[in-house]
């Protein structure tokens, strides 16, 4: 069995606690955060991302469709969520491989983007920034086990200052995508990871909080929502806030319990998912698991069952509207799957 770093953060944090699961107040026997069945879908996951390597080091938004810098930063968070890191695991060769493929995208990068490509799946729903926002998160979380560490730090440091110079005065990172309020999570999030990571960021958390604070409210006064709308939005709003401390707030209680409802009531959101739920998913996983405690033991079971429940047969999960990448749709997935690893340092935090 491998034993990294990563496995023995995770196991040094559960034996601190004196808990065999990490659920607080939970009885073993009722609830195990990680099971056979969720490891198989992983496992499975895994497997058919496989299918979608490019011969260039990174992956496709489907089998067979040209490298997209987003997708590739997906599959290696996932691989590393599994347990793998750049140096070491089953997956560590392909690890290297999307690290070196994200590294030359950094070094023909202009200083404003990774990419100079518009119109991509992920920039059309997230924001022209996204693919920035997904190779510096999974810069942030391989950075301290890479393979080549001073390119790696420089390359960190690259896209933190891109991602800064990107936030508009209001604390947003635009609004001219499907989804704007998951590419300023997003942006906050890389830069948040980056900062945990040892790098100065600039940027304004508070001014981010109170932007998405503001459209929340905006959002809860227009009525019933429509539920992508409902889950994403909320989704972005309870991961900032959360961690910004104001989880006792009244508009995000609400939020949490809006989504919670909604996935407790029924299968819209998973059998409809697009990639933005999936992300969404993983973005309430991550601040859940930070958090513990009841809302961990509500949220984490009914959206790892549900999200097994849709996997195909072939190992994948497949994007229903807007983000229909099965390559993105899948990485997100299993990240959702793999959170009680917590070998991810954002899991730590």
């Amino acid at each position: 069995m491998l034993f990294s770093r990563r496995r023995f953060l995770a196991t040094s944090s559960t034996l601190a606690t004196g808990l065999k699961f990490a659920w607080p107040h939970a009885p073993d026997e009722i609830l195990k955060e990680r099971t056979r069945k969720s490891a198989a879908a992983v496992e499975s996951g895994l497997a058919w991302l496989e299918r979608a390597r490019s011969n260039r080091g990174g992956y496709g938004a489907d089998i067979g469709q040209a490298t997209d810098i987003g997708c590739s930063a997906m599959v290696g968070l996932a691989m590393l969520a599994d347990g793998s890191t750049p140096t070491q695991g089953p997956n560590k060769n392909r690890l290297q491989e999307i690290l070196s493929y994200l590294l030359q995208q950094v070094r023909v990068m202009p200083e404003y983007n990774i990419t100079t490509k518009t119109g991509t799946q992920l920039q059309n729903k997230i924001g022209s920034q996204a693919h920035t926002f997904f190779a510096l998160l999974f810069l942030t979380q391989a950075v301290g086990e890479a393979h080549i560490p001073n390119e790696t730090l420089r390359a960190t440091r690259k896209l933190v200052d891109a991602t800064v110079r990107a936030q508009k005065p209001d604390g947003s990172w635009g609004r001219e995508s499907w989804a704007p309020t998951l590419g300023t999570v997003m942006g906050w999030t890389s830069l948040r990871s980056s900062h945990f990571a040892g790098f100065k960021v600039g940027g304004s958390a508070e001014k981010t909080a109170d932007h998405l604070v503001g459209k929340m409210k905006t959002e809860f006064a227009k009525g019933r929502q429509h539920w992508m709308h409902q889950l994403y939005k909320n989704a972005a709003g309870i991961r900032v806030l959360y961690a910004l401390g104001k989880e006792d707030d009244d508009i995000v209680k609400k939020s949490f319990s809006e989504v919670l409802k909604l996935v407790k009531n029924g299968n819209t959101a998973f059998n409809q998912a697009g990639g933005e739920e999936y992300l969404a998913f993983h973005l309430i996983t991550e601040t859940m698991l930070q958090k513990a405690g009841q809302d961990w033991v509500d949220w984490f079971p009914v959206v790892r069952d549900k999200i097994i429940d849709v996997q195909n047969r072939d190992g994948s999960w497949t994007g229903h509207h807007c983000i229909t990448s099965r390559t993105f749709c899948t990485a997100a997935a299993c990240l959702v799957l793999s959170a009680p690893n917590r070998y991810l340092p954002i899991s730590q935090k």
